[in-house]
């Protein structure tokens, strides 16, 4: 598993901005190249974060159910291979580390968590100061910007901001450097690349606080 120094400062070369495709179906939070992600698997995906302890904001969220398909097989391809057993004992760490422990783990946190460690496994040093991702990540971020179907609620899709977030979760490091379970990598729960950044309202729950952070 690939860590992730707080010393290391972001650099992606990416496209410039561009608009996200047509907007979804209503019930649908986004379609891209086949994938479609409903509003419900956004609000389950926030409610498994927020139990965990974390902030469930719905931007962050689709940006990981849109990258889950070919982050996990990048991963898998790559040999990471992990079992749901290790990735349960991830989301208790995760949990452990804002202080609010758990004895169940959830299929959705185990999804959730399994994403993360998958997304961080294609994060890579390009040298000795900068990061970026694995080939089949940026194209993926590529034709978010330019193809997905997004639902207006979310706002739309930009590499850009997506490189802002990757940079501010590399900032947050320290907070979890300490964790038990070496789970430094769960930073990348708040990668993001919708602007502006969806309300809370349709969801109907309030925003949680990390505890690691507050």
């Amino acid at each position: 598993m690939k860590r992730i120094s707080a010393a290391l400062l972001l650099t992606l070369v990416l496209s410039a901005c561009a608009v996200t495709g047509q907007p979804a179906r209503p019930g649908t939070a986004a379609v891209f190249d086949g994938n479609t992600v409903t509003n419900e698997e956004v609000g389950a995906w926030s409610t498994a974060l927020q139990d965990l302890g974390f902030q469930d904001r719905p931007g962050d969220v689709l940006t990981l159910l849109l990258l889950q398909p070919i982050v996990e097989q990048a991963s898998i391809a790559d040999g990471n291979v992990v079992t749901d057993e290790r990735i349960a004992q991830d989301a208790v760490y995760w949990a452990l580390a804002t202080g609010r422990p758990i004895t169940d783990v959830t299929d959705d946190q185990i999804a959730v968590v399994r994403t993360v460690r998958a997304l961080a496994t294609q994060a890579v040093p390009a040298n000795d100061t900068t990061l970026t991702f694995t080939q089949p990540v940026l194209d993926a971020l590529a034709g978010l910007e330019t193809r997905a179907e997004v639902s207006p609620e979310y706002g739309a899709f930009s590499q850009a901001v997506f490189a802002d977030s990757i940079a501010a979760a590399i900032a947050d490091i320290t907070n979890y450097s300490g964790a038990q379970g070496q789970i430094s990598y769960l930073v990348l729960k708040s990668v993001n690349g919708f602007s502006p950044i969806a309300q809370r309202e349709w969801m109907g729950e309030p925003a949680a606080t990390d505890g690691a952070s507050a």
